[in-house]
């Protein structure tokens, strides 16, 4: 029956992230790295990513005949101020309540991570990577280390879309806002998969190659965003990252 619940919860995790990636050819994110946010967390959140997908993540397209107002006539001033609230408009802050803003900010973090660790876990099961002779150790460290790349590349995406500053300042903050972010999450992550491999799977190890083995790392994603939620709730409240 497990093992049946697995394949269900994976196979519609696949299903979501393509239903999601249809809507999104329609309905484009106005911060463009969130299209593939969106996907990535699909796949592990299931419908709990499609719920908040359609609840605070789906863009409603603006349509030119909505916008009633002669641009030709505004001021300089006037065409600032309409930057300035583009700009909040492109980070979805636009009368968005602050548990999604945080929400989303932990979501764009765990992307990063999701497709760390997919790309990781195969790689590793068919070239395994031990530390001091422990392949586990050494599975989570690369997954790691290709997390922060990922996830410091999605920061800096995002940051680099929103204002035209240098590569190096963009990069040095998007290691600032990641970086505990992502932590926070790993540790959840890292987390439930050490229950899975030296508790609940310690007597038959779980082949990566399962349907068992995916819908445990669905789970540690849940966990990592469980972790990072706050994190990331701190961060914002301190000024190291912009709600999203």
């Amino acid at each position: 029956m497990l093992n049946l619940i697995a394949v269900f919860l994976v196979c519609s995790g696949v299903g979501i992230a393509v239903h999601i990636a249809i809507d999104l050819t329609r309905r484009p994110q106005s911060m463009k790295i969130m299209n593939a946010v969106w996907i990535l967390t699909a796949l592990w959140g299931s419908y709990l990513a499609l719920w908040a997908y359609n609840k605070f993540g789906r863009s409603t397209p603006m349509k030119m005949g909505d916008m009633k107002m002669d641009m030709s006539g505004m001021k300089e001033t006037d065409m600032s101020g309409m930057k300035g609230m583009s700009m909040d408009m492109s980070m979805g802050g636009m009368n968005r309540p602050h548990w999604q803003s945080v929400a989303l900010s932990a979501l764009h973090c765990g992307a990063g991570c999701t497709l760390a660790d997919i790309i990781g876990e195969w790689f590793t099961n068919y070239f395994p990577v031990t530390i001091a002779g422990n392949q586990v150790l050494g599975n989570w460290v690369l997954d790691f280390i290709l997390a922060l790349i990922i996830g410091v590349y999605f920061q800096f995406y995002a940051i680099r879309e929103m204002e035209k500053i240098s590569v190096g300042n963009a990069l040095s903050r998007a290691f600032k806002a990641d970086f505990f972010s992502l932590l926070s999450w790993q540790i959840g992550m890292y987390g439930w998969m050490a229950i899975v491999i030296f508790v609940l799977f310690a007597a038959t190890p779980l082949p990566k190659d399962t349907w068992m083995f995916w819908f445990m790392m669905q789970i540690a994603m849940l966990f990592g965003f469980i972790c990072a939620y706050p994190m990331n709730a701190l961060l914002i409240k301190i000024g190291v990252k912009k709600g999203m």
